[in-house]
């Protein structure tokens, strides 16, 4: 192989990364994004059995734009868990859903994941204690 040809299949490879490489990186921010939702989900899904389990309400609460906390009942709020949230994730919420003895929350919430660029997923819980990914 010339020195030419090797020139030239470096350039068509370079090229080729040039125009994989953007969207690859939206692929991983999309990847996680829905990792992140499905995180918070499970972390729900965990406080809600741990209700169960302990006989004592517990809820999922939204401390800051990148943090939030399970917490259950005791004579106060005890902190079971503080979760910090990936680079360039955010996170808000309407209300702090509250899973009570027999698994069923109130009040409801919608939970709203967000990247930089504004792609946004939502974590909803029902009044049955149902969880799901939006």
């Amino acid at each position: 192989m010339s020195l030419l040809e090797s020139c030239v299949a470096v350039a068509i490879i370079s090229i080729a990364a040039v125009v994989a490489v953007p969207s690859l990186v939206r692929s991983r921010e999309i990847y996680e994004l829905d990792a992140t939702a499905r995180q918070i989900a499970g972390k729900m899904q965990s406080a809600r059995i741990l209700a169960v389990s302990r006989n004592r309400d517990c809820r999922v609460r939204v401390t800051s734009e990148v943090s939030y906390l399970i917490e259950c009942e005791d004579s106060l709020w005890v902190t079971e868990e503080s979760i910090v949230l990936p680079r360039g994730i955010r996170i808000a919420a309407n209300a702090s859903p509250r899973f009570h003895r027999r698994g069923n929350a109130s009040p409801t919430a919608t939970i709203s994941i967000s990247d930089s660029r504004s792609r946004s997923r939502r974590v909803i819980v029902n009044i049955a204690g149902r969880v799901r990914v939006e």
